[in-house]
């Protein structure tokens, strides 16, 4: 007999659900506190004023997300495709937002204090430096913002990837978030998602 798995705690052990492509899906004010997001497809997601505080975004597909409001305090967005994303007013404090990539985004509001910016593509298509201004991007007030934004509103209106419309004019659905989680796991639709990644965040290598 394997005396190792006898000494498995049944409570300890978790079922790790494997996030599935949400492109186009209504989850705003959804509560995914540490979820296992890493790779995920979030393309034109709405996810307007979720709690996604500690969780494991590491390469996920945000293009053209809805972010307006959302807490991602402490995540881990690292190599991230937030390209063209409204992140309006979120908190990205601690955010890891290492070669993430943030090219016509909207940070106007956001907080990114204490994020990690190395090597990310910023919101005008310019490399992130240790001597940039980030209130050019975030602050209205800022001499610097009203010229910043009118490049990233030209960045985005230049974008001819099309995806959110030959979506949307094929009928692409847009769910509640609780009509979405029951069709796709069914018996978690009463649980709030808690997705646990395999391995802890804080000891994942987000510089890999």
């Amino acid at each position: 007999m394997n005396r190792r798995s006898e000494n498995v705690a049944p409570n300890r052990v978790r079922a790790i659900v494997h996030a599935p492509d949400m492109s186009g899906a209504n989850l705003e004010g959804a509560s995914m506190v540490r979820a296992n997001l890493a790779g995920a497809i979030l393309r034109g997601t709405n996810l307007r004023g979720s709690d996604l505080q500690g969780a494991n975004l590491r390469k996920a597909s945000l293009c053209e997300a809805d972010l307006k409001g959302a807490d991602l305090g402490g995540s881990n967005l690292g190599m991230a495709d937030l390209r063209m994303a409204r992140v309006e007013n979120a908190n990205l404090r601690l955010v890891n937002l290492c070669r993430a990539n943030l090219t016509g985004a909207r940070l106007t509001g956001a907080c990114l204090e204490q994020a990690d910016l190395a090597g990310a593509i910023m919101p005008d298509g310019t490399l992130f430096s240790d001597a940039q201004n980030l209130a050019r991007f975030t602050d209205q007030a800022n001499p610097e913002f009203l010229s910043t934004l009118a490049i990233v509103k030209k960045i985005d209106a230049s974008d001819d990837d099309g995806y959110l419309r030959e979506n949307e004019s094929a009928g692409y659905r847009r769910l509640p978030w609780k009509q979405f989680v029951a069709q796709t796991y069914g018996s978690l639709a009463d649980d709030p998602i808690e997705w646990h990644p395999s391995v802890p965040i804080e000891s994942e290598d987000w510089r890999e």
